[in-house]
């Protein structure tokens, strides 16, 4: 019997949100308090993985990724043969993202993750020297073909970090194996502002189930560790 390689990746959301639920308020570039506690949540997190996906429209409104900075984590990984940084996979399925985004002068290794479509059309072609540009698909992403090319790299734990429409794609293809949400103690408001899961939605009898099986508070904010049991398959 054959074995798909791709089932062997653990897959992890790791997402901060506002006690009414938004991710961002509803002008995402307003500041922020920040928030060191969670930060230094991410960044353990982050820290685990393999390899970090993150949806487009959140990299062109942070600017850059999530590097791992403490010392403890960086030789950690170390220890278990990881390179000091997670490779970053921004998914774009249009390929708009400016060259000149801080994101690409990052000492990280980077991706791409695209369509055939896109990588012929390219708008910007500085990003094939930027980043690997990975064609998943001809015309949509197929995610059996992005997690297949993940696992042909070694690829063993992967963390998604948002937006809501990488969320979305993730669990409709059945690929997240669990959930971290913080939840601030903050209310944001708005109908234009974004939450953990965008997309179509869920029909609520073939929506992915979740069991709570850790959780604790630090500070204000609450932290709930949520397996996926019955994915949208």
């Amino acid at each position: 019997m054959m074995v798909d390689s791709t089932m062997a990746i653990s897959t992890t959301i790791v997402l901060g949100m506002s006690a009414d639920g938004k991710i961002a308020p509803a002008d995402p570039l307003a500041p922020r308090r920040s928030d060191p506690v969670d930060h230094a949540h991410l960044e353990y997190q982050t820290s685990l993985a393999d390899l970090i996906l993150i949806g487009a429209g959140t990299i062109r409104i942070e600017g850059q990724t999530y590097t791992v900075s403490d010392p403890q984590w960086i030789a950690a990984r170390q220890v278990r043969g990881q390179p000091p940084q997670p490779i970053t996979c921004v998914v774009s399925r249009s390929l708009a993202l400016p060259p000149d985004l801080p994101f690409f002068a990052q000492p990280i290794e980077r991706w791409v993750l695209t369509t055939e479509q896109a990588v012929a059309r390219n708008p910007h072609p500085r990003l094939a020297e930027l980043a690997t540009l990975v064609a998943a698909g001809a015309n949509e992403l197929d995610w059996e073909r992005a997690y297949a090319f993940f696992a042909g790299r070694g690829i063993g734990r992967v963390v998604a970090l948002g937006g809501g429409d990488l969320v979305a794609a993730l669990l409709a293809a059945g690929r997240i194996d669990d959930l971290w949400l913080t939840i601030w103690p903050v209310i944001f408001g708005g109908r234009e502002a974004t939450t953990p899961v965008e997309g179509a939605g869920f029909e609520p009898l073939k929506a992915p189930a979740l069991e709570l099986i850790e959780w604790r508070q630090t500070a204000g904010d609450l932290f709930l560790h949520y397996r996926v049991i019955k994915p949208c398959r």
